[in-house]
């Protein structure tokens, strides 16, 4: 069956200095994530802070796994290498990203299967440099700025199969509903490498079915009943039994070792996938589907 594409996590609280870049509530209508992290289970509370991987919706800044941040994730010009890091990314300041792909095949993650053919995007965005691989026959449109944004992933038909968002600093508004519906959880696929500040991830799909509440589906942008939503998760945070339509997806943190306006050095990634179906059980058959594989893949191959 073919889905109907549709594009829309680990910080702890930051500083309370952070600076914030607060989303709009509505999915946006291009899909993408729009600077809002996962909500998860638990009450949701307006303006709250919450954590991307954990509890509701609120106002928040990631902030790495230790308690003392050293970084921020709203930056300042863009520095690091261009190529493929493994760890914090380090180097001379930039006035914006470089994004070089190259035909290098590579394998995807274990236990999952990937193209006979992957090829390395690798660039910096908001000081972070980072890697990923991709099918040879999808490319990336877009991007980013010396502050971060967005960069679309289309397939050969160039329908989007995935958003990567670099983001200074990240924020959740749960707005005027903060009703967070079940979701059913649909499996993880490990990381190939841990994130220079997050550590561990996994690709996390869950699904929401949204059939009796047309009302949130059309607020959201939804084009169907139900959304499936394969994103980069911290590895620490369980899987959900509840989250909001609009921030379904998880998050990562990355280390730069650039102190941006905020005082912090981190940067927060949302790197996901979201597709439309009418049915949970045409999501479940897509989860089990190549192209789905191949996304998990691509995701989980992401380093920085």
């Amino acid at each position: 069956m073919s889905p109907t594409t549709s594009g829309s996590a680990r910080a702890l609280g930051a500083a309370a200095a952070a600076l914030l870049f607060l989303a709009s509530c509505a999915a946006p209508t291009g899909g993408e994530p729009s600077g809002e992290g996962t909500g998860a289970t638990g009450s949701p509370a307006a303006t709250a802070a919450e954590s991307p991987t954990g509890s509701g919706p609120a106002t928040e800044s990631p902030s790495p796994a230790s308690a003392s941040p050293t970084a921020d994730p709203t930056g300042s010009p863009t520095t690091g290498p261009t190529a493929s890091p493994t760890a914090g990314p380090t180097g001379t300041p930039t006035a914006g990203p470089t994004e070089s792909p190259t035909a290098t095949p590579t394998s995807g993650p274990t236990g999952s299967p990937a193209p006979a053919e992957r090829v390395t995007y690798s660039g910096t965005a908001a000081d972070a440099a980072f890697a990923f691989e991709l099918p040879a026959t999808w490319r990336v449109d877009g991007e980013f700025s010396g502050v971060g944004g967005t960069v679309t992933v289309v397939g050969p038909d160039g329908a989007p199969l995935g958003y990567l968002t670099v983001l200074q600093a990240w924020g959740a508004e749960c707005g005027p509903d903060c009703t967070q519906p079940a979701v059913v959880h649909l499996g993880d696929v490990p990381g190939e490498a841990a994130l220079s500040s997050s550590g561990e991830f996994v690709v996390r799909s869950v699904a929401m079915d949204l059939t009796s509440s047309p009302r949130l589906r059309n607020v959201n942008g939804w084009q169907d009943n139900v959304r499936l939503m394969t994103s980069l998760t911290d590895a620490d945070t369980p899987p959900p039994t509840a989250m909001l339509p609009h921030v379904m997806y998880g998050l990562g943190l990355v280390e730069t070792g650039v102190v941006a306006s905020n005082g912090i050095t981190y940067r927060t990634v949302i790197f996901s996938s979201a597709h439309d179906f009418p049915t949970v059980a045409a999501a479940e058959e897509y989860v089990a589907s190549e192209e789905h594989q191949q996304i998990q893949a691509m995701i989980a191959s992401f380093r920085a």
